[in-house]
């Protein structure tokens, strides 16, 4: 059966819940107070089988308090009966009901002319041809007007009838979208636990799956499912449910909570939007208004802040933020309202573009474009912008699961596309780490630029360390760099040499007078074997003049004849790899050395045992146990 779920809307007392019990059977008012009052207060459901049709019925409060409460019910709704009593007709809660529907993206419906019986048949058609020019120009615009009695029982036929063929028309909501379920009630049952019960928004839910309970983060599992208070393995978008969950207080959970599958939704605070003013609102909305924001179940406090304006008049629309005092749960392309702090009426509502927005320079056109195409673009499109305002950083497929409507393997698939037509490069598969092939390009074209620069500079250096390249040429993410310098040493644009980059096209040019200075100089450190000098010593053993043995110097350690272990101590490749097979052999037959031994083992001081100490632990060969040292078991 095609399932639905129908909300009921309109002024207090115009026979919403009479409706209701007429259709199904069903007395939606459960409380105490509301028995009392005779009122609805809180939200009612009920079950309605028309033929093919499996109808879930949302019956909401009309009373101008309980708005909030009408908010919390509505926003899942496939399509409403827009009830209007006949003897009193349009009412202020019919208006701002029908524009809460209309707001809140309801497409279709119809209006239900109630207590037929107690006006006479013209009184019945004047008040029909009110209806028509009230709805005119809204989706409930040539949408049937059907007369009912909920006491005669008149009507109702051909009210059902209406239902099913709008019902039929409805499409249905997408079964493979994120799982989730905006909370409306909670309860404990003897026996069961913590039951929470929503519509359904999207995706699906089987028994025994873990949740997550946003925006607190708590963790549970789906012990049972009703739908329409049938027991059922799995749930699907677009259907009343209740869920059994085990793991929870009923203290932890409340209405404006969220049930999802881990990851694949995100808390934020921030929004950006784009919203409608209603025409009739009685004052224009300025930067800074705090407002109310009601999204799914949740009624949270916040402010908005204008893009492109800083006032908006009613009837308008405009992309704006929304800052919130709380943290929400929601996704790109849901609805909201906007209801004013004080006193409490509605002020208009529109679609979310972005969950996640950084702070926008409210009068700044590159603003306005960049919501403009979030709204306009479909979710590949939209993936696209994300990927482009990550620039030289990236993002990896848990940053963009919650910004977009699609679950993390949908996403996957988009990103392997636009991988496949060049759009799109993938940084690291495990994670689907990507940017934009553009920025990719962008990362390569800075390091070549900046040794470009460099080798300028430098003549006489053999290349630039590679952190400075990575820190100088846009600070790039360290997995983003290692696969650029990957990508330029496959197109022989540059190469490695250790840890030092240098463009392939360049060499130092080194004259007569500085190549006899570097190879007396590195003969100076070869001799010495184990107790190198000194720079300043070398120097002046040496002689060299000028600059030159500065510039030998640098060229000997770029080249990777000397290394540097301290300022003022460099070593010999030679002495050092000697030093190497020294520490091998004696811990092969000893299993562990101190400082002490290896300062007799090699007949040098401690001042330069322990530099070299340290460099064999940082090149993985050894590996400090309190004081002593030991072979690392990688480097066997």
């Amino acid at each position: 059966m095609k399932h639905v779920v129908i909300g009921t809307a309109g002024h207090i007392d115009h026979g919403k819940t009479s409706l209701v019990k007429a259709l199904t059977g069903t007395d939606t008012d459960r409380l105490k107070e509301e028995k009392e009052r005779g009122i609805t207060i809180e939200l009612g459901f009920a079950e309605l089988i028309l033929d093919n049709v499996h109808a879930g019925i949302v019956d909401v409060p009309g009373h101008e308090r309980f708005v909030k409460n009408m908010l919390a019910g509505v926003g899942g709704i496939d399509l409403v009966m827009l009830i209007v009593a006949a003897d009193e007709g349009i009412m202020p809660q019919t208006r701002e009901h029908l524009s809460i529907c209309r707001l809140l993206g309801v497409k279709t419906g119809l209006i239900v002319l109630t207590k037929t019986d107690l006006v006479e048949p013209e009184w019945v058609e004047l008040v029909t041809d009110d209806i028509q020019d009230f709805v005119k120009d809204t989706f409930l615009e040539e949408k049937p007007i059907v007369p009912v009695s909920a006491h005669t029982g008149d009507g109702l036929e051909n009210l059902e009838k209406a239902l099913h063929e709008i019902a039929n028309q409805t499409p249905a909501k997408s079964e493979t979208g994120i799982f989730r379920i905006p909370i409306d009630r909670v309860f404990t049952m003897r026996g069961f636990g913590v039951v929470i019960t929503g519509t359904l928004f999207s995706g699906s839910v089987a028994v025994g799956e873990q949740v997550e309970v946003y925006p607190k983060a708590l963790q549970a599992r789906v012990r049972g499912l009703q739908v329409h208070g049938e027991p059922v393995e799995k749930s699907t978008a677009g259907l009343r449910t209740a869920v059994n969950l085990q793991g929870l207080e009923r203290t932890d959970v409340f209405r404006g909570d969220i049930i999802g599958h881990r990851g694949e939704l995100k808390t934020t605070y921030m929004l950006d939007v784009l919203l409608e003013h209603l025409a009739d609102a009685p004052r224009p909305l300025k930067t800074r208004n705090r407002i109310r924001f009601h999204a799914g179940t949740a009624e949270i406090m916040g402010r908005i802040s204008l893009i492109g304006r800083d006032v908006l008049e009613p009837g308008d629309s405009t992309f704006a933020q929304v800052r919130l005092e709380e943290p929400i749960v929601v996704l790109p392309r849901d609805r909201f309202v906007i209801r004013s702090y004080s006193p409490i009426i509605t002020l208009g509502g529109g679609e979310i573009l972005d969950i996640m927005p950084r702070k926008h320079r409210r009068l700044r056109s590159s603003s306005i474009d960049h919501l403009k195409s979030l709204y306009q673009g479909d979710e590949t499109e939209r993936l696209l912008i994300l990927l482009r305002d990550s620039r030289l950083n990236g993002v990896e497929l848990e940053d963009i699961t919650g910004r977009l409507t699609l679950k993390p393997s949908d996403i996957q698939k988009i990103i392997q596309e636009l991988s496949a037509h060049g759009e799109v490069q993938i940084i690291d598969q495990a994670n689907f780490f990507s940017m934009t092939r553009a920025h990719f390009k962008t990362a390569q074209n800075n390091i070549l630029s900046f040794l470009s620069n460099y080798h300028a500079e430098n003549p006489l250096r053999t290349g630039a360390p590679r952190e400075e390249v990575r820190g100088k040429a846009g600070d790039i993410n360290e997995k983003i760099f290692a696969a650029a310098l990957k990508h330029l040493n496959e197109s022989n644009e540059i190469v490695e040499n250790g840890a030092i980059l240098r463009l392939a096209s360049h060499s130092v040019e080194i004259d007569e007078t500085l190549g006899e200075v570097k190879t007396k100089l590195e003969t100076i450190f070869k001799n010495a074997h184990f107790q190198p000098p000194s720079v300043e010593d070398a120097f002046s053993l040496n002689g060299g003049q000028g600059n030159s043995n500065q510039n030998a110097l640098q060229i000997l350690i770029d080249e990777g004849a000397l290394l540097r272990l301290k300022d003022n101590i460099i070593y010999h490749e030679n002495a050092l790899s000697e030093a190497e097979k020294f520490l091998r052999e004696h811990l092969s037959q000893n299993n562990e050395i101190t400082a002490a031994e290896f300062r007799d083992l090699l007949g040098i001081t401690r001042k330069h045992a322990i530099p070299l100490l340290e460099y064999f632990d940082t090149a993985r060969i050894t590996l400090r146990v309190g004081d002593k040292r030991v072979i690392r078991p990688d480097a066997r």
